[in-house]
């Protein structure tokens, strides 16, 4: 996922992330041919493939006698036997509580990062997922070149005894599953990146539980609860509001984001805010592309700017019924690939605030 000026973390490329990681994060937003399913006729874009978001792991010899090293923890010590069960279903056991962590993606370095777990090495793809949630890399390996992707050496370097990829929609582990030799050097847990945020929150505060870490979000926890009560307050009190969040931008077209897919947009969802559905959009696309020409025809009475680059300037963009109406937002969130209980509380809370004050109608009808 790469190119162009937006924010790219570790998944997208070009104008999209979260997700970054070029040669091994998520695919890129993919859009889908619109129409179906209530998609407005006059925004219906032309079909662009999904992007694996290819290239080579880097191999090193001699994998096979790569295992659990040492001494310093990267959570806390302990006897006894351990196991977790991660969100592919799997149970991983060892034969004791695991001390040396690596995190294969910035995605799920970043959520437990925040919890408060702090691992031996680390992927840093180079788009400030993990710094955002207001952490540094001292003392963390770093284990990804953008040239060579995760590097099989330096992780083997780092001795880990438990590895955190990250779970993609399909059911592959986004990193461990490009290259077999990465299970030689540890057991692996699988992270989904692709639930609702508080799953993800709460799946990387039990994992890091798990290990005798004290969490450090107990905090930011509860000011996510109270801005997901405020939100759904709001949603409550102005119910037929439409709002459609903006990801993707490039010189040919404006993306709205997929609900099905991310995370924040599912939480939103299941608080009640009417979304702007990807015509035809599954768990694999990432956005619907609009041509600028269509981008007046969105359906939204509320548009939230999901992107780095500056608002639009141009005539089209100031055609838009939203815009001409004053209820365009965006957000200051640190990464929207930082699945952490602080960051997206902020998230909750500003929406809250503009759900409250917007006005409903004002966008064309679908």
């Amino acid at each position: 996922m790469t190119s162009s000026t937006l924010l790219r973390p570790d998944c997208l490329r070009a104008a999209l992330p979260h997700p970054g990681l070029p040669r091994l994060a998520l695919p890129r937003p993919s859009e889908v041919r619109g129409g179906g399913r209530g998609g407005p006729s006059r925004w219906q874009p032309s079909r662009r493939g999904l992007l694996a978001g290819g290239g080579a792991l880097a191999a090193t010899a001699g994998l096979a006698a790569c295992g659990s090293g040492g001494s310093a923890a990267a959570g806390a010590s302990g006897s006894g036997a351990w196991s977790f069960t991660d969100d592919r279903g799997k149970t991983v056991r060892l034969a004791k509580r695991p001390r040396r962590i690596a995190v294969l993606t910035d995605t799920v370095g970043a959520a437990l990062w925040a919890a408060g777990l702090r691992p031996v090495a680390a992927t840093d793809s180079g788009q400030g997922i993990v710094t955002a949630v207001g952490l540094t890399w001292d003392g963390v390996a770093k284990i990804y070149s953008a040239d060579q992707g995760v590097e099989l050496e330096a992780l083997a370097q780092a001795r880990p005894d438990l590895l955190i990829d990250a779970l993609q929609p399909d059911g592959t582990l986004q990193v461990s599953s490009r290259l077999a030799a990465i299970g030689k050097i540890a057991p692996v847990v699988g992270l989904s990146m692709y639930r609702p945020i508080e799953e993800i929150a709460r799946t990387a505060d039990r994992l890091t539980r798990s290990i005798g870490t004290d969490l450090t979000d107990t905090a930011a926890k509860a000011g996510y609860e109270r801005a997901s009560g405020a939100l759904k307050k709001a949603v409550a009190a102005n119910p037929d509001l439409r709002v459609g969040f903006v990801f993707d931008i490039d010189k040919n077209t404006v993306g709205v984001m997929n609900a099905k897919t991310w995370g924040v947009l599912r939480t939103v969802d299941a608080l009640g805010m009417r979304l702007v559905q990807v015509p035809g959009g599954s768990a694999h696309t990432y956005s619907q592309a609009v041509s600028w020409e269509n981008v007046p025809s969105i359906p939204a009475d509320l548009l939230v700017w999901a992107v780095a680059s500056p608002l639009p300037t141009n005539p089209l963009w100031k055609r838009t019924p939203a815009v001409r109406a004053g209820q365009v937002w965006q957000p200051k969130l640190a990464s929207w690939y930082a699945y952490s209980w602080a960051n997206f509380g902020v998230l909750l809370d500003g929406l809250a605030t503009h759900v409250h004050a917007a006005r409903p109608g004002v966008g064309p009808r679908a």
